[in-house]
């Protein structure tokens, strides 16, 4: 399978809503609804995504779920972005089962998400504050995305602004991505630089 970068916003949605129809054909046996997906700004809610619990899209004579991905954390791996639109396909599994999953402003996730994402190729972590919230691919799904999504990473994100010691907001600084083609490690600078992954001896390859 060859990948791709993504840099437009359509390419963003098309990849996003291909990756949506695998994950619900291998992970949930096509049992959830077709979803309208959007990219919006997540920094303010401090969200990586999330889905509307009411059905606020008109597609035709049907309606439409929304589930959005936060474009301002697209920089992200791709693994991290397809483990964020599987979280929020989880909180759709739920939704058509009329299962309670979450709490307080539907923020604290409770263990009824917790047995549905791991029922679905993700592992939860328990945090007292908002409970299950944080997941992550298993190691087997993280073997079949990169075996079924073609997508290398996301080349395009929203830049966050961050405030100056005058109060004044200015853009945050850039970060590049150096992957070693061997073991995959990652590092990020702020400006372009060479360098060599001391395990395998090869020079990382720039990425974003």
């Amino acid at each position: 399978m060859r990948k791709r970068n993504i840099y437009t916003m359509a390419e963003a949605q098309l990849a996003l809503m291909n990756a949506f129809n695998s994950i619900n054909e291998h992970f949930f046996e096509n049992e959830l609804e077709k979803v309208i997906i959007t990219l919006k700004e997540g920094a303010k809610k401090n969200a990586f995504g999330w889905i509307e619990t009411t059905k606020n899209w008109k597609q035709g004579n049907a309606e439409r779920h929304e589930i959005n991905i936060s474009s301002d954390y697209l920089e992200r791996p791709v693994n991290e972005i397809i483990a964020t639109l599987m979280h929020e396909m989880c909180h759709l599994y739920a939704l058509q089962h009329d299962i309670k999953d979450t709490s307080r402003a539907n923020i604290y996730h409770n263990k009824k998400f917790k047995e549905i994402a791991e029922s679905h190729g993700l592992i939860t972590e328990f945090n007292e504050h908002i409970g299950y919230s944080h997941t992550i691919m298993t190691e087997t799904t993280a073997e079949w995305v990169n075996n079924n999504v073609p997508v290398s990473c996301f080349k395009l994100y929203k830049k966050r602004l961050v405030a100056d010691s005058a109060g004044k907001a200015k853009p945050k600084q850039s970060s590049r991505k150096y992957v070693c083609p061997c073991c995959g490690l990652i590092v990020r600078a702020t400006k372009e630089c060479n360098i060599i992954c001391a395990d395998c001896d090869e020079k990382m390859e720039i990425e974003s």
